[in-house]
């Protein structure tokens, strides 16, 4: 399976969780942002076009799946998609002389990028004309810190996906698809076969 096909069936895979799996999981009422785990994760296998594609087709079917038509999601992940292998390459690069960094650089990302998302939605929440408290913005951060630390499970399903090879159609050595072996030898050797 080609990769495009595999970042494909992730996309579809996160906009499922997001929707359905989440609820299983909340911490205090707080859900965490599994798209966005999952696009900090994908920054090592694609760059920022790889990620803004996955981050654009990811809110198109979150969108659809949801019923949301403002597209304030369409608009956040993409530019998460976006900035996240640039904000990696970056800490990477600030972060040079640190061992073990790339744990850490995967959490502060997640952080960052959901705090951003947070914020966003908080502003819009504003604009509408919704109260806002403290509990609000206690939630947004707690849902920064869940979604942070997500990025490590959403990080071992994508190696899962991207390593994975299907056993069909391989075949071994000596092994023929229609096992006509005996046929083809005899072919081969000149005697009809009997």
């Amino acid at each position: 399976m080609s990769k495009t096909l595999r970042l494909i069936l992730l996309s579809l895979l996160t906009c499922v969780a997001q929707t359905t799996l989440v609820r299983y999981i909340r911490i205090g009422g707080v859900a965490p942002d599994v798209m966005i785990a999952m696009l900090v994760a994908l920054t090592s296998i694609c760059g920022s076009y790889g990620g803004f594609c996955m981050g654009s087709l990811m809110a198109m079917l979150y969108d659809a799946s949801v019923g949301y038509v403002l597209a304030i999601n369409l608009v956040c992940y993409t530019f998460i998609g976006w900035a996240a292998p640039l904000l990696r390459r970056s800490l990477e690069q600030a972060l040079h002389r640190l061992r073990h960094k790339s744990y850490l650089v995967l959490f502060c990302i997640g952080f960052f990028l959901t705090l951003l998302r947070e914020l966003v939605d908080t502003g819009y929440l504003f604009l509408i004309g919704s109260d806002l408290g403290v509990t609000t913005l206690l939630r947004s951060l707690l849902c920064c810190a869940y979604s942070a630390v997500m990025v490590f499970p959403a990080a071992f399903c994508l190696r899962i996906v991207m390593t994975w090879k299907p056993k069909l159609l391989r075949k071994k050595k000596d092994e023929d698809f229609i096992d006509d072996k005996d046929a083809t030898e005899s072919h081969r050797k000149g005697t009809p076969e009997v």
